[in-house]
């Protein structure tokens, strides 16, 4: 390397981690605040992350899409509606201030989206409550965002690694270009971290690589992890034909092709038919909103724990057993909407699934299964962005705080609104902001992140991720229990101590190793999933997405706490405290089990 610690150092004001939405908007942000700003994405800007594997909606309140022009919006979806069902909905684990910022500035963020997607000649479609569009569009308004927006260098397939502190500051950070493999440093006075979540099992829906490297990148720095414990997961992903395994095509087309009241048969390996085991009132809510994640997880998982679903962990849909009438009104709109974005019935996202229109037209069923979508949890921020440690800030999926143990609301909006905020909020820092020592820990990062070169036996990468994925499927999935869970952290512990310091990578050339940029993920996974696991340990109740079959009740008086873990000496320390309140009092006493919180909720 050019100076024995790496091979290439930029200069900026702001440095902004992420390609996706929350890294656009922040980046956007801080550059009309006067900041000199570069972002790194891991991939290419507007094309990673989560962002363009969403649905997706994207929406403000009711009385804010009136005023930004759509006729036909719900003005009885009120801000103060939308702040009640948040706080209710989290369970009650939500950072109230949070949910305050995204309620108050979801319309000047969402409209400014909206209009970034138009220019690129995106399609957003206003259904009255949300605007409805594709993953790949988002990603596109993102780009127009930031094409359009002077004093923006971005960087694209560069992997950063660690941020940088001296004297506990934010001074850079340190990270590598994915194809020609130097090592780039960054010197800034801030970093905004908009890396989007974690995601440890093998069963997937998503981008291959949410291994949680904000989230990691901020514990190293000093800065606290919270709600770990709660991933929002998705009920209605294809577990075969194996060539779509992990689309979420199925689960998809179940919601459009359905309406709210005439839904596919779900079925488990006996042939019971699993809706007629959740309560009438369970499935009014299900099918009228957000809920239905939760629910279905609930009751699927249920029957997947009990040894009833399929050898792969699954259970199956047939649509062909609608009636003829609701079929043929769910078909059209269906082919309604995929003619919209893809130009062709039965393609989704670039994929052809034509052959699961052959299954259903035989009277086959498919299998589906459920998986990880959102991480609740993440870096602890305060509402103008702000971690811990001063110049680091985070925004959208990698932070805690809006949606506590349960997520209704979408994301999307979380992730523009929080973008902005935490550009704005960088811009402002960097003007205060003195010269900061430079070299300092620049060597110790460097060495770390080259550590899988200098070994010449040891274990491969993509072993020990997979060694995490299979713990995590063990114990750490929808249905928990101590027994399972004890397991999965002696084992992640194991795997920690003994595995992750012996990685090492069979070529010794840097140029698109993707050996390499494995090892660097796996460390970043591993901190993630600690600290998960051991909240979830820690936490004897259900509540959300954490379900636990020994602790089934909902326990307000000793557990209506968010558990904060930090690094203290070299190793994880778990704290509790109270979510933050600004207007709704936190609930007492206990409730039967997550379920009967949703249908009290609704009374």
């Amino acid at each position: 390397m050019g100076n024995e610690l790496y091979d290439r150092l930029i200069e900026t004001d702001v440095l902004v981690v992420g390609g996706a939405g929350a890294a656009a908007t922040a980046a956007v942000a801080a550059a009309r605040g006067g900041a000199k700003v570069t972002m790194a994405c891991k991939g290419e800007l507007g094309r990673s992350g989560n962002t363009i594997m969403a649905g997706a909606g994207i929406s403000m309140d009711g009385v804010s899409a009136k005023q930004y022009g759509e006729e036909n919006a719900d003005t009885s979806k009120t801000k103060d509606s939308m702040f009640e069902e948040i706080v209710k909905e989290s369970y009650y684990l939500s950072e109230q201030d949070m949910v305050q910022q995204y309620v108050d500035h979801c319309g000047r963020a969402v409209h400014e989206i909206v209009e970034w997607g138009r220019k690129a000649n995106q399609i957003f479609y206003y259904t009255g409550e949300e605007y409805v569009t594709s993953g790949k569009a988002l990603g596109m308004a993102c780009k127009q965002g930031v094409k359009e927006t002077p004093g923006i260098d971005v960087l694209n397939d560069v992997m950063i690694q660690d941020v940088l502190t001296v004297d506990g500051k934010v001074a850079g950070a340190m990270g590598i270009d994915v194809y020609t493999g130097e090592i780039i440093a960054i010197r800034c006075k801030a970093v905004i971290l908009s890396t989007g979540g974690y995601q440890p099992f093998s069963f997937k829906c998503t981008v291959s690589d949410m291994t949680g490297d904000g989230m990691a990148m901020a514990y190293r720095a000093g800065a606290e992890l919270a709600d770990m414990e709660f991933l929002l997961l998705a009920p209605g992903i294809l577990i075969s034909p194996r060539v779509h395994r992990g689309s979420i095509f199925a689960g998809f087309l179940f919601l459009v092709w359905s309406g709210d009241e005439v839904w596919p048969e779900v079925h488990n390996s006996k042939g019971e038919k699993v809706e007629a085991k959740i309560p009438d009132k369970l499935l009014k809510i299900a099918r009228a909103g957000e809920a239905v994640k939760l629910i279905y997880t609930y009751y699927w998982g249920r029957e997947i724990a009990g040894g009833k679903g399929s050898p792969d962990n699954g259970l199956f849909i047939n649509i062909s057993k609608m009636a003829r009438e609701d079929f043929d009104k769910g078909a059209a709109n269906f082919h309604l909407l995929m003619k919209t974005w893809y130009g062709k019935e039965w393609h989704y996202q670039g994929g052809d699934f034509t052959d699961l229109k052959a299954m259903m037209e035989q009277g086959r069923s498919w299998e589906l299964g459920i998986s990880n979508e959102y991480a609740m949890g993440g870096v602890v921020v305060d509402a103008e962005m702000r971690t811990k440690v001063p110049g680091l800030f985070a925004a959208g999926e990698v932070t805690s705080g809006v949606f506590g143990a349960n997520r209704v609301a979408d994301a999307t909006t979380e992730m523009v609104v929080q973008g902005f905020k935490a550009g704005e909020s960088a811009a402002d820092y960097v003007k205060g902001a003195g010269e900061q020592k430079w070299d300092d820990g620049v060597a110790a990062i460097g060495e770390r992140i080259l550590e899988s070169f200098n070994r010449n036996k040891g274990i491969a990468p993509i072993k020990v991720f997979r060694a995490i994925e299979k713990a995590a499927d063990k114990g750490f999935g929808f249905v928990r229990n101590e027994r399972g869970l004890a397991a999965t952290l002696r084992e992640i512990e194991r795997i920690r101590d003994e595995d992750v310091p012996r990685m090492k990578v069979s070529s010794r050339s840097r140029a698109y190793n993707y050996e390499w940029i494995e090892a660097l993920q796996v460390e970043n996974l591993i901190t993630c999933v600690e600290a998960g696991v051991r909240a979830a340990l820690m936490r004897k109740e259900s509540r959300g997405f954490h379900i636990r079959s020994d602790y089934p009740k909902v326990d307000h008086d000793n557990w209506l706490v968010k558990i904060v873990a930090s690094r203290k000496n070299g190793s994880m320390q778990l704290s509790t405290r109270k979510p933050r309140v600004t207007r709704m009092a936190l609930p007492a006493g206990t409730v039967e089990n997550i379920m009967q919180y949703i249908m009290d909720t609704e009374d």
